[in-house]
């Protein structure tokens, strides 16, 4: 027996297949690249995501020895696809990172005030939210809206291709501020305000609902049993945190992956509302009474890519001819001391650090590309520090930390953050918890495992576990307090 989980993410997708211990009987990879037209604009081409995520479940099946028993998908959040009355897709979809329609928020408070938008949808109104990319499309594409007959989010769209039905589960649903996270149900009246015909959204379910079964017609494509569950998990943090054997409130997962993400489990309503006014959103976990608080900053991974193609451009060449990894490359050369370079790291230009440019302090002659690499990591460090502040500010509280995602390999990351958070920092033996949290949920609707709970006691291990440098946290909070200091002079200068 095996099941595969899918993580669609923002700049690749991976199919691995499990076995019902958790190891990794297979897997497979593609990257992509986002469409621009301008700057800071950013579209996912539906069409080109949905051949490489067929292309890599045909990978991920045929290399796996055992039969395949059911499929789970999560993805990223926010981005949606339009679909005609005849199933033709409409448009791209705006990706998460495209910093277009700021200037919508305001419109939309003057139809709604945030106060009742947090009420319902447990997040603050931002530009990145499908409500107001619906609003950004009407002004991009006009006539796209009033021709559109079906929508699906990321996830429901790899699994209706496959033979899911017209469903988006409400961890994604949420991401759009207008489903109402008590009800369970769409703000239909927003959708109608914007301009599309509420007959268009999908039925939403709770995570980890089987959509449907695998059709004869996707499976020969595949080389996959026909008839074995499909099954959405919905948010890739939500799967992460199942794959990380986060579960219980007080635990936190970081995710260091495409995006740098909180993952905290609250069953405290009031310290998640109150949390919103430092742009964390909460939404219901797989588990009952959890509402799973999700802060992010988006640059994250997307950073230390950055420094690979653009000042490790050469290095990345040369290594790649000699079958090296970069990031591993660069992880063995950085520096193991503490950097006094500062960084600002919002190269994405979102968040609430103000400024809509980064920023590298403190460089001299002396600097190295070495440096500069490590730097990255405690600038994003620092700024994922002060959004954990802000959380524990408004009484939430975090017991302890698990890492996961591509940053979490990297060993000396990791102590960078249990030296700045000044919590040990746990790491799991699986580093695709998301693609192993959705392999877990397929198992649960094959009826492999009774419930999550067996499923997690059955399949998540330990890795290694860093513990915090009382020295190196003292130094790290005196060169945090500039960070701060660096985050007010932005926001008077912008």
């Amino acid at each position: 027996m095996a099941l595969i989980g899918v993580d669609v993410g923002g700049t690749g997708v991976k199919a691995l297949a499990f076995s019902v211990t958790g190891e990794i009987l297979s897997s497979a990879y593609q990257e992509y690249d986002m469409y621009s037209d301008g700057p800071g604009h950013f579209e996912m081409v539906p069409d080109k995501l949905a051949k490489a995520t067929f292309q890599v479940l045909k990978e991920a099946a045929a290399a796996c020895p055992e039969r395949i028993d059911g499929i789970g998908v999560s993805s990223f959040a926010e981005t949606f696809i339009c679909f005609d009355k005849d199933g033709k897709i409409l448009s791209n979809g705006i990706m998460y990172l495209d910093n277009r329609g700021q200037h919508l928020v305001p419109k939309l408070l003057e139809h709604i005030s945030r106060e009742e938008i947090i009420g319902y949808s447990g997040a603050a109104p931002r530009n990145i939210q499908s409500l107001l990319r619906m609003m950004l499309m009407q002004e991009i594409w006009p006539g796209v809206l009033e021709k559109t007959a079906k929508i699906h989010y990321i996830a429901d769209f790899i699994l209706s291709l496959m033979g899911g039905g017209h469903y988006c589960d409400y961890t994604l649903a949420t991401t759009s501020i207008a489903f109402d996270i008590n009800k369970k149900e769409w703000r239909k009246d927003l959708f109608e305000w914007v301009g599309l015909d509420p007959a268009a959204l999908p039925e939403p379910v709770p995570v980890g609902t089987k959509y449907g079964e695998l059709t004869q017609e996707a499976a020969k494509e595949l080389g996959i049993p026909a008839g074995i569950p499909l099954v959405s998990g919905g948010h890739d943090h939500i799967a992460s945190s199942l794959g990380a054997g986060v579960y219980r409130a007080g635990q936190m997962m970081n995710a260091l992956g495409t995006v740098d993400g909180f993952t905290i489990l609250c069953n405290d309503t009031d310290a998640c509302k109150a949390s919103t006014q430092y742009l964390y959103a909460y939404k219901p976990h797989y588990f009952q009474n959890n509402y799973a608080v999700m802060c992010s900053n988006l640059a994250g991974g997307v950073l230390l890519k950055w420094f690979r193609d653009h000042i490790g451009r050469f290095e990345k060449e040369a290594w790649l001819k000699e079958g090296k990894d970069f990031y591993a490359e660069y992880e063995a050369q950085m520096p193991k001391e503490p950097t006094d370079l500062l960084v600002i790291p919002n190269f994405g230009g979102y968040g609430d650090t103000y400024a809509d440019k980064a920023s590298i302090m403190n460089l001299t002659l002396s600097t190295t590309n070495e440096e500069i690499y490590r730097a990255f990591m405690e600038g994003e460090t620092y700024e994922m520090y002060r959004r954990l502040n802000c959380f524990l500010s408004c009484g939430g509280k975090v017991e302890s930390l698990t890492a996961v995602g591509g940053g979490a390999r990297c060993d000396t990351y990791m102590q960078i953050r249990a030296n700045v958070f000044n919590v040990p920092v746990r790491t799991v033996a699986c580093d695709q918890p998301g693609a192993l949290g959705d392999a877990m949920l397929a198992g649960i609707a094959a009826g492999i495992f009774k419930d999550a709970d067996e499923a997690i006691s059955s399949i998540v291990k330990v890795r290694k576990v860093f513990e915090p440098n009382a020295e190196r946290h003292a130094y790290y909070m005196q060169q945090y307090e500039k960070f701060l200091k660096l985050l007010d002079f932005f926001k008077e200068i912008h």
